[in-house]
């Protein structure tokens, strides 16, 4: 039985992305991964299964989007492998991290490094890619290299197979360099691999190469592999494809991809439409413009083609409309998209965007150089009908003024303009903490920055939210004190510095002499992440701070199951029983309603962790008595019959006891 129930908590969003980069299942459908008893590794190997390049290459498509580990000579009789379905399932459903932790559970019952504890990590590895988590898989990779390495519990191939996981996440983490050795040496080293190993690393090569934008050296890996392996197909045709627009040569784009109806080629091709063919632009528009019509788009899809829009724009010598698209794919900057890697631009495009554009509009207005008054008079003149244009000239202020109050000034009116929506608010962290030209959080208003560290919360992004909140040392103005000092105790907690947000916390309820019931659920989401981070000892006297008198019983229930489920797992059984009858008891003397036996189920399990068998056996038939559900009957004579066997064993450790010391 679980509570009925649910802590409202903010937490770090867990998105699954679609693979990209054609990183793991191609190489999980490459290689054939020896499941060996760690004995036999070092002596034996299983036969490995054999994979033409073209079956690779037809592959690719569907391995980018839909991984699959089914290639692994997994033993399919095991129980391990019973149980990946499952784990798959709470992937697919949006549950990564309770399949992590299943996998973290099920794994240390299999000895370390045996067939089955592989199976796991193959999982695990496969799953922290689907999140994106590079650093984890670089982790973890690591980690299986250096120790199963050591003790020869690893054949050669299953060490390619981490070794080539590695490269992938160093590619994905920003370290081309580091895979373009990785895969090297796995070339090097693996002198008997089969013909789709050395596909898979080569092609990792060749994206190394675009990514540290050596594009002749990438069109030359690429020629080579057409050379050994035929005709490109599905994503390897539009690697080609990349190479070649990087390489400024689009119009021989649109006929390579002429076949390909997949998204991601259609994004190509319009792009290579836009740079080649400038009197389809209008067309172009055109059909992005129906595409992004569709409510139900994607996320992702909808930044491939406002990027599209983005050139296009820019093609046509449209700067405020380019303008207002960079600023739509600033927003989506945390949203993952098929051209993310090779067509990007960042807040610093946007700077030139809007300086270009102010210029010109100065010229036009005949606004002296120097003239910040007149600038900044006609700016606010135009703000509410001309948006862009506004920000425009606001920043040519912002960055020609002398006096630095100016300059600062412009600043503040440019992020007041963007922050009118939350979808402004990650524009002005891209333009103005993930930028060059301007990286100062003190050129953004306070209120701004209050309003950035939510939304820096509200998206994982701890850094930022320590940062803006390291910038106001006092709430800004108008806004309330109580409310600055929860954010920012929230904030220190989730940075690592607990004993710093726990003070705050405590001061935040020094100068209440009442608090209203959405100050009391602010300061108990504070609370929770202590619990989330084990500090139950201090969750408990901070939630000993919080005025009983203030709370209605609904409120007061909840208090007292969070104090008990403290109690619990500090090991303080005992405490915990009362604290789930308390909670079970208040507003509902009886104890019957839903909350109440969900309390008193709990109860019943603290006083049996606390060996109060008789209590124990009470509380559960008091249950049993009120609980019309068949299931939950079953489970409490399962509990009654637990009880009684830990009681006969108490006993027998009694009686031995007894008979040790009078013998």
């Amino acid at each position: 039985m679980v509570p009925l129930f649910f802590r409202l908590r903010y937490s770090t969003h867990m998105t699954l992305r679609p693979f990209r980069l054609l990183q793991l299942t191609v190489l999980v459908s490459s290689l054939s991964v020896v499941q060996a008893e760690p004995a036999k590794q070092a002596t034996s190997s299983s036969p490995v299964k054999q994979q033409s390049p073209d079956q690779a290459q037809t592959q690719d498509s569907a391995a980018a989007t839909s991984p699959s580990m089914s290639a692994l000579d997994v033993n399919t009789e095991s129980q391990a492998f019973k149980s990946l379905v499952q784990l798959d399932e709470l992937t697919q459903i949006g549950m990564p991290g309770l399949a992590l932790r299943m996998i973290e559970q099920q794994q240390s019952l299999y000895k370390r490094f045996s067939s089955d504890w592989y199976t796991y990590e193959f999982k695990r590895i496969k799953t922290l890619a689907a999140l994106d988590q590079w650093d984890a898989v670089a982790e973890r990779s690591t980690v299986v290299l250096k120790q199963a390495g050591a003790s020869g519990q690893i054949t050669p191939r299953i060490e390619s197979w981490f070794r080539a996981q590695l490269a992938i996440a160093q590619l994905n983490l920003g370290q081309p360099e580091q895979t373009l050795d990785q895969c090297r040496q796995l070339l090097w080293r693996e002198t008997r691999a089969d013909d789709s190993f050395i596909a898979v690393c080569r092609r990792l090569i060749i994206q190394a190469y675009l990514r540290m934008d050596k594009v002749d050296d990438a069109r030359k890996s690429l020629l080579k592999y057409r050379r050994d392996y035929g005709e490109y197909k599905g994503e390897w045709r539009q690697l080609q494809a990349r190479a070649l627009l990087r390489a400024d040569r689009p119009a021989e784009v649109i006929d390579l991809l002429a076949d390909d109806e997949s998204h991601d080629a259609k994004i190509l091709s319009m792009v290579a439409t836009v740079r080649s063919r400038p009197k389809k632009i209008k067309a172009t528009i055109k059909d992005v413009k129906r595409e992004l019509a569709d409510k139900d788009i994607l996320q992702s899809q909808r930044r491939d083609y406002q990027y599209v829009l983005y050139e296009a724009h820019l093609r046509n010598k449209d700067l405020i409309s380019a303008a207002l698209e960079a600023e739509q794919l600033l927003a989506l900057s945390r949203v993952n998209s098929t051209l993310k890697d090779d067509f990007q631009l960042d807040g610093d495009d946007l700077w030139n965007l809007y300086t270009e554009i102010g210029v010109g509009l100065g010229n036009k207005y005949k606004l002296l150089v120097g003239d910040d008054t007149a600038w900044y008079k006609r700016a606010a003149e135009i703000e509410k009908k001309s948006p862009v244009q506004a920000r425009s000239l606001y920043a040519v202020i912002a960055f020609n003024s002398p006096i630095k109050k100016k300059s600062q000034l412009a600043h503040k009116e440019i992020a007041n303009l963007l922050a009118v929506n939350d979808d402004g608010l990650e524009v002005i962290n891209q333009l103005y903490l993930q930028s060059e030209r301007a990286g100062s959080p003190q050129d953004l208003s306070a209120d701004v920055r209050y309003r950035l560290v939510d939304h820096a919360l509200s998206n994982g992004d701890i850094t930022l939210a320590a940062t803006m909140m390291a910038s106001l040392p006092q709430p800004p103005d108008g806004e309330d004190l109580f409310n600055w000092q929860i954010r920012k105790a929230r904030v220190l907690i989730l940075e690592g510095r607990h004993e710093e947000g726990e003070k705050v916390l405590e001061a935040s309820l020094q100068n209440q002499k009442t608090l209203e019931r959405e100050q009391i659920d602010r300061y108990l989401q504070v609370v929770f992440d202590l619990q989330t981070v084990s500090r139950h000892e201090q969750a408990l006297e901070l939630f000993d701070l919080l005025p009983e008198a203030d709370m209605d019983d609904k409120l007061k229930r909840e208090l007292y199951y969070w104090k008990a489920e403290s109690n619990y797992e500090i090991e303080r059984y005992g405490h915990a029983a009362v604290m789930y009858f308390k909670s079970a008891r208040t507003g509902d003397p009886d104890m019957i309603d839903l909350w109440a036996q969900s309390a008193r189920f709990k109860a019943a399990d603290a006083l049996v962790k606390a060996a109060l068998y008789e209590d124990a056996k009470h509380a559960y038939t008091e249950l049993m008595r009120i609980t019309a559900n068949d299931a939950r009957k079953r489970v409490i004579r399962q509990k009654l019959q637990q009880i009684q066997l830990l009681r006969n064993s108490a006993e027998e450790q009694d009686t031995h006891i007894e008979q040790a010391n009078t013998g």
